[in-house]
């Protein structure tokens, strides 16, 4: 939200991460240790109303003992930030895209060239989390009933799984997993599979 960053608090932070599994644990880490109140990627997007790398949000701080934690941390996972994309919405909610695209030494091209797209799909990320996340109203999801497939679609969709990983771990086709899918998201009126997810988040439907 946008308010400093020292004031926030675990019902304030969200994360979702899209990748390998072992980036669940650290999600997990990030909010369990608060390492959100000092982090400068958050810093950043709160001042920030365009897209920016991560060395620029880092440069001139000062590595004080926490900061060393959450980049060692960084390090043992084996991930860098290179474009960072802020959304500031209406509702005062702010949202902050990471992308990891890569070390060598053609990343400011390929930040270059991919920042467009991913500052769209930040933009409708952020339209469809804003809802679960903050507006009231009546709830016209609430007598939905899921199958026992869609169900099960909608919990590795929620882990960053693609269809033909969720056919695999399903032991079904690839054609039955969209088939699923794409009458989950009839069912819960959803545009796309991040909506979908972020209606079942709000119901508390996902499972681990």
């Amino acid at each position: 939200m946008r308010k400093p960053v020292e004031a926030l608090v675990g019902n304030d932070v969200y994360m979702l991460s899209r990748g390998p599994a072992h980036l669940k644990a650290f999600e997990a880490l990030y909010i369990a240790r608060n390492f959100y109140k000092d982090d400068p990627l958050l810093r950043a997007a709160a001042k920030f109303d365009r897209p920016f790398t991560t060395e620029e949000a880092r440069s001139g701080e000062e590595p004080n003992r926490r900061r060393r934690w959450l980049y060692s941390l960084e390090k043992r996972f084996g991930f860098k930030y290179d474009i960072n994309l802020p959304v500031h919405t209406p509702l005062r909610c702010q949202v902050i895209n990471a992308y990891c695209i890569g070390g060598d030494p053609e990343t400011p091209e390929k930040v270059a060239a991919a920042t467009p797209e991913l500052a769209h799909m930040a933009r409708a990320f952020a339209a469809s989390i804003i809802d679960f996340v903050f507006l009231e109203g009546e709830d016209e999801t609430a007598q939905v009933k899921l199958t026992r497939r869609q169900q099960e679609c909608l919990t590795w969709m929620a882990k960053g799984r693609a269809n033909g990983e969720i056919a695999d771990i399903l032991g079904v086709s690839e054609r039955t997993v969209k088939f699923h899918i794409a009458e989950l998201s009839k069912t819960l009126n959803a545009a796309n599979r991040t909506e979908a997810v972020a209606i079942a988040a709000r119901q508390s439907w996902i499972t681990n």
